[in-house]
């Protein structure tokens, strides 16, 4: 498979996530909330440390796997513009469970559910074309 540079921009996105994670690292409490309920509160917590690798480094698999170098899914990988769309939502995601956990008052159901609608939006166009 040849890597374009949209992929290249795909991963240095995510890892710029993980090291803006490492970054706020002092400033975070011990235990992040890592997931949200429907109704928006903390359900789910992992060390900091871990909480501010998780993301990214999930999203690295996700995105290998959807570009087709992970033998994961179809015969055809999706295009590079959905591995960007992709990592761009995992690292805004990121970012939103960060300032919240920064105590910075941010209900992460509503910043992150339009997002969740663009990428299924997106999912289906790459599904159909």
């Amino acid at each position: 498979m040849r890597y374009s540079r949209l992929d290249v921009l795909s991963a240095a996105l995510l890892v710029a996530a993980a090291v803006v994670g490492i970054a706020l690292l002092p400033a975070l409490p011990d235990r992040l909330a890592v997931h949200f309920g429907a109704g928006g509160s903390p359900d789910n917590f992992l060390s900091a440390r871990l909480g501010v690798l998780l993301v990214p480094a999930i999203g690295l698999v996700v995105l290998a796997a959807v570009r087709g170098a992970l033998p994961l899914g179809g015969d055809v990988p999706a295009p590079p513009w959905f591995g960007l769309a992709v990592a761009a939502f995992l690292a805004y995601v990121h970012v939103v469970v960060l300032a919240w956990n920064l105590g910075l008052g941010v209900n992460v159901t509503l910043f992150v559910l339009p997002a969740v609608a663009v990428v299924v939006v997106l999912a289906l166009v790459v599904d159909r074309g």
